[in-house]
């Protein structure tokens, strides 16, 4: 039977950045997904990932994005591409809505450059986006986007150069614990390991369904639209990444135009919609996905109302707050979780690689994890 220092279950976005700075710490390491690395059945796909500094929402995950965007350069230094784009970021909104008057603050608060720019602003810097009268936004030029499918192989192809054995198709089945550490069992074994970090996104409330943790599976659609001919203003040399809350349209996030054809776009929703069962094949999108987004683009962004390119579904990971869980499964010595990132994650992957490795090598880390507690939706 092989025998590891640390199991990673779930290669992914987290899974791929822990296995990285274990690994490169000299620990051996065992990482295992149930799908190809990288795939497109989880939360990891899509060719672009948003990062934020300034987040509306909370100034507590301030310092973990932080850290993560030089770790997005510094990755992008040792497999020699460009893995974290700055092309600035737009957070737009009616200013007494969240998405404003919390990104200002906390470009404030955590002296983050940052512009306020009024409706007329906005048109003249970014003439693809027609804001709603009155609304406002806050300009982050440090923001930009991740590229998350680049990303994750740079961590897999680093991490086995480091001695890592990373196995794609390999399904947990279960594991158990005594005195020595983890007895795990997959589809193709069985593996002994002194400690375990379970990363499986939208699987993770399946897999620890025993410890009760609370984090459920929701389906949610992305989208490419054509911009016909005016491909110019949505390059990123015009338009950034942005967030854009309509009282009546909804809250709907975006990208400039990179890697698939198209303008991408994507809602969050304020209520998630129902959980489902992640291990039960998704609806594909479809004409309802289509026009729910169409609706949005229609007034918000009208150069890009051409026809649809591309749909794809992805999960959320939700906990009830909606904010992550970095915690000690609880009765575990040293059997982690990492996950329920909501919909805003992947971001963070790389700073959440690192804090994986100090949580294993030394049972604490740089950062204040007591917000990503699981004991908080147990305590009254």
């Amino acid at each position: 039977m092989r025998t590891f220092d640390v199991a990673v279950i779930g290669v992914g976005g987290m899974g791929s950045a822990a296995c990285y700075h274990l690994s490169k710490a000299g620990l051996s390491v065992l990482g295992v997904d149930q799908f190809s690395i990288p795939n497109t059945r989880g939360s990891s796909h899509g060719s672009t990932r948003i990062l934020r500094l300034g987040l509306h929402e909370s100034t507590k995950y301030v310092p973990l994005v932080q850290r993560a965007a030089q770790l997005w350069d510094e990755l992008g230094e040792q497999c020699g591409q460009t893995i974290f784009h700055r092309i600035g970021s737009l957070d737009v909104s009616l200013p007494d809505k969240a998405i404003f008057s919390g990104s200002l603050s906390a470009c404030e608060r955590c002296d983050i450059a940052h512009e306020v720019l009024d409706r007329a602003e906005i048109r003249k810097r970014h003439p693809a986006l027609m804001p709603e009268p009155n609304m406002m936004a806050v300009f982050q030029p440090g923001s930009g986007f991740v590229a998350p499918e680049m990303a994750i192989s740079a961590h897999v192809n680093l991490a086995i150069a480091a001695g890592a054995e990373i196995h794609g198709h390999e399904r947990m089945l279960g594991w158990t614990s005594d005195a020595g550490g983890y007895l795990v069992t997959t589809t193709h074994g069985q593996y002994r390991t002194r400690h375990l970090i379970i990363t499986a996104g939208a699987w993770i409330g399946k897999v620890l369904a025993a410890a009760a943790v609370p984090v459920q599976a929701e389906r949610c659609v992305l989208g490419w639209f054509s911009t016909g001919p005016n491909s110019a203003i949505f390059s990123d040399k015009k338009l950034p990444v942005w967030i854009v809350d309509s009282e009546e349209l909804g809250h709907f996030y975006g990208f400039p135009a990179h890697g698939i054809p198209g303008f991408k776009l994507g809602r969050l929703r304020e209520i998630p919609s129902p959980a489902i069962d992640p291990d039960i094949p998704r609806r594909e999108a479809d004409r309802e996905d289509e026009d729910d987004m169409r609706s949005f683009v229609r007034e918000i962004f009208p150069g890009a109302n051409g026809p649809v390119l591309s749909m794809e579904t992805c999960f959320f990971e939700n906990t009830p707050d909606r904010s992550p869980i970095i915690d000690r499964i609880p009765g575990e010595a040293s059997a982690w979780v990492v996950g329920g990132f909501s919909g805003h994650g992947f971001k963070y992957s790389s700073a959440v690689g690192e804090i994986a490795r100090d949580l294993i090598l030394r049972g604490e880390c740089n950062f204040d994890l007591t917000p990503f507690r699981l004991s908080r939706f147990s305590n009254p």
